[in-house]
Formats: structure tokens, C-alpha cells, sequence
């Protein structure tokens, strides 16, 4: 285990995982990225501002959920406390032809998951777990690491940005029929290059 200040870092066993549902997993959003597809002349992506709102992924975006819908045998989790309290958790997944987003590649991980309690942000404790996930997917021989944002989690983007990704698809369509009709971001890191 390792500390930064007072948070205590561990990856946890999947027996244990069901921890991770206490950690909530809430976006404040105040902007957006506007996506604009001028057809084959290019696209767009412009910063709008929004009256803002909260977005809780916790319904859709949890252990319980996952764990009847998936095999998790080749899921790690990675979880951040204060004290006994969970406050920040990630999820790497790899090597699992049931997930499409895999691709079909061997040495392909996603990031499925990160958050941090809102007290908590700000703090270090998502990039601390960002870089767990990152060593453990260097360790288990992975070459780049995937991970989906949506246009109207411009935090997020910006981080991930931060740490080295790079932009690979857009999907207008991901999301169709949801109220909000969030675009889809699909990012790549590459393992190497970022220095794990």
C-alpha cells in the first residue's frame, strides 16, 4: 500500500470489490464540448458554457451492475481511502472478448472506471489511481490503454489529455435516445510513451 498524505492507495481483491459502490460518482457540469461535423471537411469541437447541472453515473457505473452483467476475471480494481472510508476507485479491464471496446486486442486495456468522492477532488487522488491503473497494465504487458469520456465531462478530457491521450473516435450515436445525447470520446494512451 502507499500513501499520499492522509489517502491510503491499494488494489483490491474482486471478492472485496463490492466497496467500490460506496464511492459516488458525480460530474459537475458547467461546459460542454460541442461537437460540429462539417461532413468530410473536418470537425469541430467548441467549448460552450451551460447552465449547470450535476450528471450521477453511480446508477449505471457500479460493481453490482457489472459483476451480473460481465466475467471479471480479468478486472482489477484499484481504490483510494481515508481511513475506512472509500473515496476514489478505478477499474482497468483487459484480455475479455466479451467487451467490445477490447477491440479484439491482447494488448489493449480500458480505463471502465474512475472516480472520486466530491469532498475529495482536487486532491491528487484520481491521478494517484490513474497512475496505479497505468503500472498495472505496464506489468500485465499492455501497449496502450482506452478510455471513453463523454463531450460533457470537459474536466475529465482535460486530464486525461494531460496524462498523454489522444483523441481516436467520435461517436454522435453512443448515447442516442438518452435526454442529455452526450457524444462519445474514445482516447488512447500509449503505455510507453507515457512513461510508466
Amino acid at each position: 500500500m502507499e500513501r499520499n498524505q492522509e489517502i491510503r492507495y491499494t488494489e483490491i481483491e474482486k471478492t472485496d470489490a463490492y466497496i467500490y459502490d460506496k464511492v459516488e460518482m458525480k460530474v459537475r457540469v458547467e461546459e460542454i464540448y460541442e461537437v460540429v461535423i462539417k461532413d468530410l471537411d473536418g470537425i469541430s469541437f467548441i467549448k460552450r458554457a451551460v447552465a449547470p447541472y450535476i450528471k450521477d453515473f453511480s446508477g449505471h457505473a457500479n460493481y453490482k451492475r457489472w459483476n451480473q452483467q460481465f466475467d471479471l476475471s480479468n478486472w482489477h480494481f484499484f481504490m483510494a481511502f481515508d481511513g475506512e472510508k472509500p473515496v476514489g476507485g478505478a477499474v482497468l479491464c483487459c484480455n475479455s472478448a466479451e467487451l467490445h471496446m477490447l477491440e479484439g486486442r491482447e494488448d489493449l486495456g480500458i480505463l471502465w472506471d474512475i472516480r472520486v468522492d466530491s469532498a475529495y477532488k482536487r486532491r491528487g487522488v484520481g491521478g494517484k489511481l490513474f497512475d496505479m491503473v497505468m503500472k498495472k497494465a505496464k506489468g500485465l504487458g499492455l501497449c496502450q490503454l482506452k478510455i471513453e469520456c463523454q463531450n460533457n465531462n470537459v474536466p475529465a478530457a482535460a486530464f486525461y489529455f494531460k496524462q498523454g491521450a489522444h483523441l481516436g473516435a467520435v461517436n454522435r450515436y453512443a448515447y442516442y435516445g438518452d435526454a442529455d445525447e452526450e457524444v462519445q470520446f474514445l482516447l488512447y494512451l500509449n503505455i510507453e510513451a507515457a512513461g510508466v
